[in-house]
């Protein structure tokens, strides 16, 4: 038992000692508790003498001021416009498509895909056996004019002859009478002839043949079967699908033909709109595009095509405007973002869109007054450009908005609720 005194008399000592030393924690707590509330009090305190809301306005300090920038209301024109894609396109007006006007073997090329040609420039030789025969129609219809001009001048003898015949009464009146005949069957017989090799003639042209060819063949009378085949007007060659050797027909369907050629200097830009934009369109309005090469320039036209009607695979209609294109950037094929103006537009209150607050539908401005104060104002808004929006209601020209801080001014008076 005693030893058992003893030892609570010894756990009895600590146990003092902690509730002497419990006393003056509670204590510090109870200060540090107090100093909280105080320094919140305080801050609370400091934040209404910032921001003071009895006129139902909001009132900054000046170094809350220094962290905000106030602009007045611009105003500014926002067209109406639509974007939608598009292309560029060879110029038809100014290509051609160039077909093999005889079925036959290529023999020759003197072009490849990218040449620059002048008109009248040799293309590619087939050897073509229309060609032969329209020699040979030639060389026959030839013949035939020698000999009606040798007739011709049989009959003229025989007709100045009987002539002077009939004036010495050598001849009688009947005999000269039948020289004349002939000599004038014979004439008839020379035009028909002359008129034939003019035919043949032409038709050696439409083989590709020159006249300085054709007035070599003349005199000679060698057959070749070349047909040569010259560019129609100047340009580049944009398309190329034959090759030497390669056999081609007559007149190939219209959408593969042998050569391309067009002039590049002016193309097309074409842009395919969607049903909901098409009544918006019109011949003669502004058209602005960018194409992937050059992503900082803005080429501009007028829309000078309106298709007919939808196209009914892709459900788009064709529009479309010429470019200047003298420097060569825009290559056929590239593809572009077309945007259409349908519309200037007026000028209108515009912000910048780093102003506006969004709170759910609702867009929001902080408005500076006359007097310094700021408040929050509901705005309706339209349409955007790059940096700006169009304000439709809320605010009128004149008025000086924050146009950088206002969220720091959002979060103060949310911070003040809370």
């Amino acid at each position: 038992m005693l030893r058992l005194a003893s030892f609570w008399r010894t756990r009895a000592v600590p146990r003092a000692v902690i509730g002497l030393l419990t006393v003056p924690i509670m204590i510090a707590a109870a200060v540090i508790v107090l100093r909280v509330d105080r320094g919140s009090a305080a801050r609370s305190s400091a934040l209404d003498s910032e921001i003071k809301s009895a006129d139902g306005k909001l009132r900054l300090t000046a170094s809350q001021w220094s962290a905000v920038t106030v602009q007045p209301i611009e105003q500014q024109a926002f067209r109406s416009e639509f974007r939608t894609e598009g292309k560029v396109a060879i110029d038809q007006n100014l290509s051609t498509r160039i077909f093999a006007p005889y079925a036959g073997r290529v023999t020759k090329l003197t072009v490849a895909p990218g040449d620059e040609v002048q008109k009248g420039q040799l293309l590619f030789v087939i050897a073509a056996a229309d060609s032969v025969d329209a020699q040979k129609d030639f060389v026959v219809a030839l013949a035939s004019r020698n000999k009606a001009v040798s007739q011709v001048n049989l009959a003229q003898i025989v007709e100045r002859r009987m002539s002077n015949l009939a004036k010495d009464k050598a001849a009688s009146q009947r005999e000269w009478q039948e020289a004349q005949a002939n000599l004038t069957a014979a004439e008839n017989d020379s035009r028909s002839a002359e008129i034939a090799l003019q035919a043949a003639r032409n038709r050696l042209r439409l083989v590709g043949k020159t006249d300085a060819e054709i007035e070599t063949f003349e005199k000679t009378g060698a057959l070749t079967p070349d047909a040569p085949v010259y560019a129609p007007l100047a340009g580049t060659v944009l398309q190329r699908k034959i090759g030497p050797g390669q056999y081609v027909s007559a007149g190939a369907g219209d959408s593969d033909p042998v050569f391309l050629i067009g002039d590049t200097s002016k193309v097309w830009i074409a842009a395919y709109v969607r049903e909901t934009d098409v009544a918006k369109v019109r011949i003669g309005e502004r058209l602005t595009f960018k194409v992937l090469t050059e992503p900082d320039r803005v080429f501009e036209t007028r829309i000078d095509y309106v298709a007919p009607g939808i196209d009914p695979d892709s459900r788009r209609l064709l529009v479309r405007a010429s470019v200047d294109n003298a420097d060569g950037l825009l290559k056929p094929e590239m593809f572009a973002s077309v945007t259409i103006v349908t519309s200037d537009g007026k000028p209108t209150p515009a912000v910048p869109l780093d102003a506006v607050i969004y709170e759910g539908n609702n867009a929001r401005v902080w408005v500076v007054g006359d007097d310094h104060s700021v408040e929050l104002r509901q705005i309706k808004l339209g349409q955007s450009s790059e940096r700006m929006i169009q304000v439709l209601d809320g605010l009128h020209a004149g008025e000086k908005i924050v146009t950088r801080g206002s969220l720091f001014i959002d979060r103060m008076t949310t911070a003040k609720q809370t």
